[in-house]
């Protein structure tokens, strides 16, 4: 029997503390981060920040589901009506994490802001977003439709197509 994906809307800056409530129940998580290095006092400091704050992404069954609530760490949960949407969605997010971003080379005008793009070399092949510019650089949008959230990231014109 599966369960039901859900996003967990936490209470703020307890989405550590949720992942180590789902682990220790033995619950299917997923909390993607980004790693942050800034500089404390003469010292670098390394720090893993959620990309999406407040929310945690699970499957759960709905006895687990109400589990998980009893903890009150959890504002509400939020159904996913499209979970391979949205599942397709995360990880291209974390692709886009793990890659080296690069420099933008000379801008070209082949697409226009709004233009929806598939990466077509590197890392990243094969994620969609939409194209966004702000001034010189083009950034590609990684959207999570489920939170109305976007991550974006520095590409070249010339490593995507537009798809549509």
């Amino acid at each position: 029997m599966t369960g039901t994906w859900y996003v967990l809307h936490v209470k703020p800056r307890t989405e550590k503390k949720v992942m180590a409530y789902l682990e220790r129940y033995g619950f299917f998580r997923y909390l993607p981060l980004l790693v942050k290095v800034t500089k404390v006092q003469r010292r670098k400091v390394r720090r893993e920040l959620p990309i999406f704050p407040g929310y945690v992404f699970t499957c759960l069954l709905p006895d687990q589901r109400i589990k998980m609530l009893q903890t009150n760490l959890i504002v509400r949960t939020i159904p996913v009506s499209q979970p391979r949407e949205m599942i397709h969605q995360l990880r291209q997010v974390k692709r886009a994490t793990k890659a080296t971003i690069q420099e933008m080379k000379k801008l070209s005008h082949t697409f226009k802001s709004g233009d929806y793009v598939r990466v077509k070399v590197g890392p990243l092949r094969g994620t969609e977003g939409y194209v966004r510019y702000d001034g010189e650089q083009a950034t590609i949008c990684l959207n999570v439709e489920i939170l109305g959230s976007a991550v974006e990231l520095t590409i070249s014109p010339s490593d995507v197509e537009k798809i549509r």
